[in-house]
């Protein structure tokens, strides 16, 4: 998070390193990225800009926290659209995040951040309700109850959350997949539902709904 000394700046001076950084890390990954393109690009000395942050890490995690801060409104509308289904829910957010995700200022940024997502991007994309579900407060994990957890068939409390982490890493599988194999939204939105509905009725064929093989 960026110090007291960056929220001290003038509104101005915010946005101008935040514009600087935006296009370096549009330009290139995280690791790729330049700490001296960001404060040539700003207008200040390295030494200020180690007031602000601790790191390129920190000042890009507090960039992508502007971009998804809308995203848990986003995912708690969808639930509750969906009346709790958590799957219908999850059909009707995935448009959503994917326009966040694809609008033209944002869409070379989240590119580079999907085709190279590590553990730690991909637990700071998902909205804060997501990464606080199965915490060990309950006070702290609101998100099960936007669910009608009725619906779902889970062997043990402890399940629910990893049913979650499974969704958000398939949601965000199908963002990276898309953008490696340059997928319109439409056609990654039918990928999304098509992996949706297999998580929730499974592939395996009934056996009892088969006929009968005869020798």
């Amino acid at each position: 998070m960026p110090t007291k000394t960056f929220f001290n700046l003038s509104i101005e001076k915010q946005d101008r390193l935040i514009s600087a950084a935006a296009e370096e890390f549009s330009r290139v990954s995280l690791n790729e990225s330049s700490i001296n393109n960001i404060i040539k690009k700003a207008e200040i000395s390295r030494g200020s800009f180690y007031q602000y942050f601790e790191n390129k890490e920190d000042l890009y995690y507090y960039y992508l926290g502007l971009l998804k801060r809308d995203t848990q409104l986003m995912l708690l509308d969808s639930l509750k659209l969906a009346n709790g289904d958590l799957f219908e829910g999850f059909k009707r957010f995935f448009p959503k995040i994917l326009e966040l995700i694809m609008h033209k200022e944002n869409s070379a940024f989240f590119k580079h951040l999907f085709l190279h997502m590590d553990y730690r991007t991909g637990t700071e994309v998902a909205p804060e309700t997501i990464k606080q579900c199965g915490a060990n407060r309950p006070s702290k994990d609101t998100f099960r109850n936007h669910i009608d957890m009725d619906k779902l068939s889970l062997s043990e409390p402890s399940d629910f959350p990893l049913l979650i982490k499974f969704m958000m890493s398939t949601l965000f599988g199908t963002v990276g997949e898309g953008f490696n194999k340059n997928k319109s939204q439409k056609e990654m939105i039918l990928m999304f539902n098509k992996k949706l509905e297999w998580i929730e009725y499974g592939v395996a064929k009934d056996p009892s709904n088969q006929e009968e093989i005869k020798l």
